[in-house]
């Protein structure tokens, strides 16, 4: 960025000259006495004059034309100097002196090309004040394809705007809208936006649809180039699930709906029509409790790691969420009312916070004393956005149950959380009160007339009702 410099009543701006470009002996910064007098106006000339300098520079190393997107920059901080009236030129009966101005300045630009043929950077300099030209006499400017961000930039342009929205929280949704990018850019090329049609997105949405499941897993494979990608893992009879291709399309979808708001793209959106209905037991099969066996089986001899040991444990007997409990820290196990539990404080909906009664299967974990933002597992990693421990936590339990032979998708981590829930509802406990320990959103009666919920001593006899019968468990 342009550095500005009052000096009386004028201002200097300067700029850092890259030494690829400085001679033996050349200076390091280049100096420009701006016709701005506030520093407002001296701010956006400055930029403009960066901008055209960095250009120029690209254009004189001779190892690349003035990148497109210094071209674009050009093009709009031009435009909108010369449509806001910087090039004025008045007497001789001028009825339009911003007019009158551009002309000047097209006539200068045409004397120093002398017919020959315009260079990228000149070329966007024309356009832009052609375009002011056009926009103060109100009439309609034409799309410049030449100057249009590429959809790999409309989407970082849409997901910089994303980011800034109110009340979200910190969580890999961005991650995944960037990998959601990242692919259909890799199909899709350097085009911009608009040049996305319906075949494109259904031709990328069929690659997808038969992409190995498991392609993501591999670190090295994330920057593989499209056509190596669908070599590598494409092809596959069973491919992404429905909802992992509704959530790629759903943010595809999004992101054109933005830039069409933007005048970045218009008509019917190609990314449209491409989600599937999800359907419990046709294509979207849900977890499964882990059955009496499986459990001996998983404890008979326990995990190697103390640590997995014990959030399997816990698990069990609440039916927190992994990360709920990889994250737990000291100062988050309590004592009210004569009743020990653990506050999660830490969710995405107000559902999620909520108090959880510890076990009498768990009293071992209720004793625990450590610094009360201090993590009661520590070995494991914080990752992502959040910095959360969940997802390396997640990895082990993984590794440990696919040594164990377990490699169903549908028994995960989660399934603890499912034995708890079906033995509530074998138990007999209304919806409405389980919601409360699991952390679900209550019916709008109950939400609306009871809004402090159950007393924790009800929450408590509640949870003494998880049982595991013939299963032997260790004890930490």
């Amino acid at each position: 960025m342009a550095a500005l410099q009052q000096r009386g009543h004028k201002w200097r701006a300067k700029v850092r000259v890259p030494a690829s470009i400085r001679g033996a002996g050349e200076p390091e910064h280049v100096y420009r006495t701006l016709t701005a007098t506030d520093r407002r106006s001296a701010t956006i000339e400055a930029d403009l004059w960066e901008v055209l300098l960095k250009a120029e520079w690209a254009e004189r190393s001779g190892r690349a034309a003035a990148p497109k997107a210094a071209l674009r920059s050009l093009y709009e901080q031009l435009r909108a100097e010369a449509a806001s009236g910087v090039y004025q030129l008045h007497g001789g009966g001028v009825l339009m002196p911003e007019l009158a101005g551009i002309d000047h300045e097209l006539n200068k630009l045409e004397d120093a090309t002398d017919g020959r043929d315009l260079s990228p950077l000149e070329e966007a300099r024309v356009a832009a004040l052609q375009d002011a030209a056009a926009q103060l006499q109100r009439k309609p400017i034409a799309v410049r394809p030449e100057l249009e961000p590429t959809f790999a930039e409309t989407a970082a342009d849409y997901l910089a705007a994303w980011k800034v929205k109110p009340g979200l929280r910190k969580s890999n949704t961005e991650q995944q809208k960037k990998a959601t990018f990242a692919l259909f850019a890799g199909f899709f090329g350097e085009r911009p936006m608009r040049d996305v049609r319906r075949q494109d997105a259904a031709s990328f949405a069929d690659q997808m649809r038969r992409l190995d499941p498991m392609w993501a897993r591999s670190s090295s494979a994330r920057n593989l180039p499209w056509l190596e990608l669908v070599r590598r893992f494409g092809g596959r009879d069973a491919g992404l699930s429905d909802a992992t291709m509704n959530r790629h399309m759903t943010t595809l979808q999004e992101a054109w709906r933005w830039a069409e708001e933007r005048g970045r793209c218009e008509g019917i959106n190609p990314f449209a029509g491409h989600r599937r209905r999800l359907k419990p037991g046709v294509n979207v099969h849900g977890y499964l409790p882990w059955e009496s066996d499986d459990l001996a089986k998983l404890f008979d001899p326990p995990p190697a790691r103390q640590d997995v040991t014990e959030i399997m444990l816990v698990g069990l007997f609440t039916g927190l969420r992994l990360d709920e409990i990889a994250s737990l820290t000291f100062g988050q196990i309590k004592n009210a009312e004569e009743v020990s539990f653990i506050q999660v404080a830490d969710a995405k909906t107000p559902a999620g916070r909520r108090q959880v009664p510890i076990h009498n299967k768990l009293l071992w974990l209720s004793r625990r004393e450590g610094p009360a933002n201090a993590r009661v597992w520590p070995g494991f990693n914080p990752e992502g956005p959040g910095k959360k421990a969940g997802a390396d936590a997640g990895r082990e339990f993984s590794r440990f149950k696919s040594g164990r032979g377990f490699t169903d998708r549908r028994q995960t981590f989660h399934s603890f959380r499912k034995n708890v829930t079906q033995i509530f509802e074998r138990n007999g406990i209304p919806e409405n009160e389980a919601a409360q320990i699991l952390g679900h959103e209550r019916g709008f009666t109950y939400s609306r007339y009871s809004p402090h919920g159950i007393t924790l001593a009800r929450k408590a006899e509640i949870v003494a009702l998880i049982a595991y019968p013939g299963v032997v468990l260790p004890e930490p």
